[in-house]
């Protein structure tokens, strides 16, 4: 194991991930995990969606807020909080908008609809070195720590 420098590879892995992204969304409630594909934006370090009620991935997160996402080679775990309407939240729908102009002018007004922000916990990501040889950076948002372990030692 390795230890890195928590501040440069938080940056460097936000910036890679960008404002938005396709990634998959598990979420689990009793003993029951789905995983759907979901439209999310990236601000301020936290990760963003739009979803309705009466789906069964917001039926979970009420039961359960550890949820993880997926995209690339990078995995991130955290807690998702309901935080209200897509409308009452324009700094953020106004990135969603930019890049999902189809779901936000189809979905962000309906009573129903709500937005979650997700506060990573913990990403990890694959990586490979000058030799081609696989590891692993695992970044600790709570503790505020980041190391790399070589997959194949």
């Amino acid at each position: 194991m390795e230890t890195l420098n928590f501040i440069a590879e938080q940056e460097k892995t936000f910036h890679k991930i960008g404002e938005n992204k396709l990634a998959a969304l598990a979420t689990s409630s009793q003993d029951n995990p789905t995983v759907r594909m979901m439209s999310i934006i990236i601000y301020d370090n936290r990760i963003y969606f739009q979803t309705g009620i009466n789906l069964m991935k917001y039926k979970q997160i009420t039961e359960n807020k550890n949820v993880a996402l997926c995209f690339d080679n990078i995995q991130i775990e955290g807690i998702a909080n309901i935080i209200g309407k897509p409308i009452d939240h324009n700094n953020i729908m106004e990135i969603y908008k930019k890049y999902y102009i189809n779901s936000f002018e189809t979905y962000s007004k309906l009573d129903k609809e709500i937005l979650i922000e997700v506060i990573p916990k913990k990403i990890t990501k694959w990586e490979y070195d000058g030799n081609g040889k696989p590891y692993r950076v695992f970044i600790d948002l709570e503790n505020k720590k980041a190391y790399k372990e070589m997959y194949l030692e």
